[in-house]
Order: C-alpha cells, then sequence, then structure tokens
C-alpha cells in the first residue's frame, strides 16, 4: 500500500477545545445575550408605547366628542363608593367615564362586560394597555384594574360639599389642562419615592402617574392631543404639584391650587 492510500484512510484526528476556548465562547455568548436582552426590551417597551398613544388619543377624541354633544359635560370620574364590577354595572353609572366613553366608541361599556370580565383585558378593548402590569392569571378578573385614569383634580366640590361633573366650557387653558393619564398599579415602577395611590383605580392626580416607557408616560389633553412626560414634569421631588400652574394645568382654573 502506497504511502498516499495509507494517508487517506487514517483516521483523522480531531482536536477538541480547550478550557480556555470554551470560557471564552461561554463569555461571547454572555455579553451578546446581555445586549439582545435590553434591545429586545426596549423594542417590547417602543411596540407598548405605541399602542398606548393611539389608544390614549382615540380616548381623547372622543372624550371630546362626548362632551360636544352634551353642551360642555364630561363624564363622571368614577362611581359613589368602590368602583367594583358591582359598581360598574350599576345603571346610575352609566355615564361614569369607563362605562360612557368606551360606549361612544363601539365599544364595551364596563358595565357590559361583568359577566366576562376577561374581556375588559384584551388588547382590542379601548381601556386596556399592554404595557401595564395587570395581576397575572385570573386573579384581575374579580377587581377591575385600571392602567389609564381621569384627572381627579377636575371634578371637585362646590361650597355646599357637592361634587359636580366639569364642563369642558369651565377649562380655561384646554390645550394644557390634563383629562386623563396613565395611573399607577400595584405592579408599577415608583420613579419618586413620594409617589402613591398606584391602586389601579378609574381615577388619579399627578402623584400616581406611571412612568411605563423608559421613565415617561402618557396623559391626556382637553384638546384631544397626547403627551409624553417624566414624572418630575408633574410634582416636585417633595410630591408636590406644581403651582403655579404654568406647565401642565390640572384644575379647571390654572390659578386653582391643585394640591
Amino acid at each position: 500500500m502506497n504511502e498516499a492510500l495509507k494517508t487517506s484512510i487514517r483516521p483523522s484526528r480531531r482536536r477538541g477545545l480547550t478550557l480556555v476556548e470554551v470560557l471564552v465562547s461561554a463569555a461571547i455568548i454572555a455579553v451578546l445575550a446581555a445586549i439582545a436582552i435590553p434591545v429586545s426590551m426596549s423594542a417590547k417597551k417602543r411596540a407598548h408605547r405605541v399602542k398606548a398613544v393611539e389608544k390614549l388619543r382615540s380616548l381623547g377624541t372622543v372624550m371630546v366628542s362626548y362632551a360636544s354633544d352634551r353642551g360642555g359635560l364630561l363624564p363622571w370620574e368614577d362611581a359613589s363608593g368602590t368602583d367594583d364590577w358591582q359598581a360598574i354595572a350599576n345603571p346610575e353609572n352609566a355615564e361614569v367615564w369607563y362605562n360612557a366613553l368606551p360606549a361612544a366608541m363601539g365599544a364595551p361599556s364596563g358595565a357590559s362586560l361583568v359577566s366576562d370580565t376577561r374581556r375588559f383585558y384584551e388588547d382590542s378593548h379601548p381601556l386596556y394597555l399592554p404595557g401595564a402590569p395587570y395581576p397575572s392569571g385570573d386573579k384581575k378578573l374579580g377587581t377591575p384594574y385600571f392602567a389609564i385614569a381621569m384627572n381627579s383634580r377636575l371634578q371637585r366640590k362646590d361650597d355646599d360639599g357637592v361634587k359636580k361633573r366639569c364642563n369642558m366650557t369651565a377649562i380655561q387653558s384646554p390645550q394644557r389642562t390634563v383629562l386623563f393619564l396613565e395611573r399607577g398599579m400595584p405592579g408599577d415602577e415608583k420613579n419618586n419615592s413620594v409617589q402613591r395611590g398606584f391602586d389601579a383605580s378609574p381615577k388619579a392626580n399627578p402623584r400616581a402617574f406611571a412612568a411605563r416607557y423608559n421613565g415617561k408616560g402618557l396623559l391626556i389633553c382637553a384638546d384631544g392631543h397626547v403627551e409624553m412626560r417624566a414624572v418630575s414634569d408633574l410634582i416636585s421631588p417633595s410630591g408636590q404639584i406644581f403651582f403655579p400652574q404654568t406647565d401642565l394645568v390640572w384644575t379647571t382654573d390654572p390659578d386653582d391650587d391643585p394640591n
């Protein structure tokens, strides 16, 4: 047998990876994963933000239309007592915003979903925000969790202690006055230690603002446009709502103190 043939049939001896090469490969994979995961999360947050802007813009548009059809009256900010499913279904609360506005959009009102509360958390519902930390499993079905809330500083008690519905005509600076904001839920991260009220109720003040998109969140002004803001745009480090109200306005009259 000639040498060429011997060489061709001789088993090849493949050198295995050394420990150093294995460690280097693992390190490279770890670095790539560390880069890829934040990029993926960032892309997911961007998608959530786009969807939230779309939904809030639609909500702002229907709010303006709703008020226009009712002589300027806005819907109620919440039900009297606790905003549980029983209260939401009460016919007396048909003009609360979470019932009135979805119905005006051709979507199911909160009251119409009491027998099938799972639909309240479907992406097709105008009040569901995919980037919000809703409870997992069936926990959210027993209690309504709101990721959007109506500004609680618009409907205030009069001198007789009676709360009245706000009229759009009373809002002196609609381009700067907040109607709705993304509100904190129990699973939301607080950007300021003085923030409070992260209870997923349907009304909120600026201290309960949720900044879900890289430290910023969304709000709707009375002229229907959507803004993205940081918590520091809404409250001071001590938790006070900024007053005088030179930027964002939370009351019908900018000269009223919202705190």
